[in-house]
């Protein structure tokens, strides 16, 4: 018996020991929470195994002070509750009308385990958003601002950060003061520039709890008064003279500024209506005298002020100088000539001269060495300009003189054989014109008798152009030349400044000399000619013929041929040396080249005095360059039809002897033939 009894009290020992180690655990555990103040929280707390003797608490704030024994609340706290289903083991603790007193430590425990704690934090909203201060007043650019943002109330007290715009500033522009209820922080700014003007600055409070409160934010604008910068968008605007122009700046600033325009150099504000004052200057129509730089000056009350310039372009058409004369008067001969054509325009114009109804141009100003006839005409100046017509100015330049010998030397010999035909051609240019042209003979006894009249082979031609063309010519033709036609027969020609002559030998040659061209055939071919030229001797003889060619007499040779008509002119395309006109066109004229005058106005030589007007002396002008004059095309100075003729037939001289006048008589029976009708043809074309 004694045996079973232990054994009971071991099982009781045992049972007990199982029940000591079966102990209440816990299910839930209570965890930290927040609450905005006056709002229920509930604070959770639960276990396992539980039994009736186990007794729960809870402590609480102030200084953990008991608030629960199992489901009994301390008095001290009315508005604290123990709910849950004690069966289970719930034992939540649940706070109404939560009071910032509430806030703080709590903790759940049981009998034999070590209690649970949580923190409870009672969250008092902040009133209103934070306040900022020092963005009430304009700063100016380069100081130094410091923008303060404070916070007042509310639990926990909020952390203040500063923002511009989505960017938080560094905290080492931030300084922190911190009070009782009140928070304040100083965001600093060293040196403001004119892009802070208008930036947005904001403050925020948060308290960390954005569940139960979102954080509050204030901003600010900051001004910034900076000077003015001005930007000209084109610095240089061409127009034509005429069209309305606009000259445009930018001006940036704070406050705005003020814009006055003014032209440099002279010294005046450009003001009126219409946008003269402002960012835009407007010229309604633009004149060649506003072209010019134009600066732009914005003040707004901060320095320094903005500027900036414009250059106005107004492009005009070129013109020629008026006061340019018309109409020149020089001096034939004179040296050192210079004409200088005056024009201005925009873009600058290129200046040259012609010669009118001609393309070809020289340099200005208009230059000759030597003035001669041939560079008399109308000149035009000529100024171009690009995007513009083409403006000219015609200047006459008129040379007077005394007459000038076209051609050769004055002083030639002509030889003729006896019978035939001599002819001198006399060309004169020369303004005024003579009245005419004279012809004189000298015979060998050096008697000059004036040829007027016509009488025997003498025929006197004289042509003469229109009074605006400064040339004239004449010529003489002698048939059936003589022994007593020999002599100098001189042509003169006679104006206010002077008088020229030319003279011309006149040789009569005999008939035994045969031609070169007979010498230096054959002698086959020389005896045909001979036979042929015996028969038309006796031909002649028996009055067969009347006119032939002189046959060849025995002891006698054929007569020279007559020398060609001497050339006056030069070939086409070369110039007077002496002038310096290049390319003259030259026209034939009874045999002889001469260079074709330009057209003149009208003029008569006797109205040129001897005080005349206009004229330009040499010791006036400067020195020059060689220019060169171009006649226009279809112009032919050797036309007849531009000529008056008028014939003179000089009387023949009386002869030496009888024997002579019968000797010029059979000579000019003999030289009848071809050789006549040659030289008529000649005449023919000439008349």
């Amino acid at each position: 018996m004694a045996g079973i009894s232990w054994l009971v009290v071991l099982v009781a020992a045992s049972a007990a020991v199982l029940d000591s180690v079966e102990c209440a655990k816990y299910r839930i555990t209570p965890s930290s929470t927040s609450v905005l103040q006056g709002q229920t929280v509930i604070l959770q707390c639960a276990f396992y195994d539980l039994t009736t003797k186990d007794i729960v608490t809870w402590v609480g704030p102030p200084d953990l002070e008991s608030v629960s024994m199992r489901r009994i609340v301390n008095p001290k706290f009315p508005r604290h509750h123990i709910i849950g289903d004690e069966s289970k083991g719930i034992f939540n603790l649940q706070i109404s009308n939560v009071q910032l007193k509430d806030g703080g430590r709590y903790r759940c425990g049981a009998f034999g385990l070590d209690s649970k704690e949580a923190t409870l934090t009672v969250i008092v909203p902040t009133p209103r958003p934070p306040v900022i201060k020092g963005a009430e007043l304009p700063a100016k650019a380069g100081q130094q601002v410091t923008l303060s943002c404070s916070s007042a109330g509310g639990h926990p007290q909020p952390s203040l950060t500063w923002y511009n715009e989505s960017r938080i500033f560094k905290h080492m522009e931030v300084i922190h003061h911190e009070g009782v209820g009140r928070t304040v922080v100083d965001l600093v700014l060293p040196a403001l520039t004119k892009w802070d003007n208008g930036v947005n600055f904001t403050c925020t409070a948060n308290q960390g709890y954005p569940q139960l409160t979102q954080p509050k934010s204030s901003s600010a604008t900051l001004s910034v008064h900076y000077p003015p910068t001005v930007i000209v968008p084109q610095t240089s605007v061409h127009v034509r003279e005429g069209n309305p122009a606009n000259l445009s700046c930018i001006v940036d600033s704070n406050p705005p500024a003020t814009v006055t325009w003014r032209k440099l150099g002279h010294g005046l504000v450009i003001k009126g209506k219409n946008g003269n004052r402002g960012q835009t200057m407007s010229l309604p129509k633009a004149s060649r005298y506003d072209s010019g730089v134009y600066e732009c000056t914005a003040d707004n009350g901060v320095l320094p002020h903005g500027m900036g310039t414009a250059t106005l372009d107004v492009q005009y058409a070129p013109w020629i100088d008026p006061t340019m004369d018309d109409e020149i008067t020089l001096m034939h001969d004179q040296e050192g000539f210079k004409l200088r054509c005056l024009a201005d325009g925009n873009p600058k114009p290129k200046i040259r001269w012609r010669r009118k109804d001609t393309s070809l141009y020289w340099e200005n100003p208009l230059r000759f060495h030597r003035v001669r006839y041939d560079v008399e005409g109308t000149y035009q100046c000529v100024a171009t300009s690009s995007g513009f017509q083409e403006v000219t100015k015609d200047t006459f330049i008129n040379i007077v003189g005394r007459p000038q010998l076209l051609g050769e030397e004055s002083v030639s010999a002509t030889a003729v054989a006896a019978g035939g035909t001599a002819r001198f051609a006399c060309d004169i240019m020369a303004d005024p014109m003579p009245d005419r042209i004279i012809w004189l003979w000298r015979d060998r006894d050096g008697i000059e008798k004036e040829l007027t009249v016509a009488s025997g082979e003498f025929i006197a031609i004289s042509k003469k152009r229109d009074t605006d063309v400064m040339s004239s010519s004449s010529s003489l033709t002698i048939k059936d030349v003589g022994y007593n036609n020999e002599g100098t027969y001189i042509c003169r020609a006679s104006n206010m400044f002077g008088s020229v002559q030319r003279n011309f030998q006149l040789q009569l040659t005999e008939s035994d000399q045969l031609p070169a061209i007979i010498i230096a055939t054959t002698a086959g071919i020389v005896l045909v000619v001979t036979i042929v030229i015996i028969g038309i001797a006796v031909a002649k003889k028996k009055g067969l013929i009347c006119i032939t060619r002189p046959a060849e007499p025995l002891g006698v040779s054929a007569p020279r041929p007559m020398p060609p008509i001497p050339k006056y002119g030069r070939k086409r395309g070369h110039g007077t040396n002496d002038s310096g006109v290049e390319d003259l066109e030259l026209q034939e004229v009874d045999g002889t080249m001469k260079p074709r005058p330009p057209p003149r106005v009208d003029k008569e030589w006797k109205a040129v005095g001897l005080t005349y007007t206009g004229l330009v002396h040499s010791t006036s002008l400067p020195p020059y360059s060689t220019v060169e004059r171009h006649r226009p095309d279809g112009e032919d100075i050797g036309d007849p039809a531009n000529y008056s003729e008028e014939q003179t037939v000089a009387q023949i001289p009386p002869p030496r002897d009888q024997r002579s006048q019968k000797k010029s008589s059979a000579r000019r029976s003999i030289y009848r033939g071809s050789e006549l009708e040659d030289v008529v043809d000649v005449d023919n074309e000439v008349l």
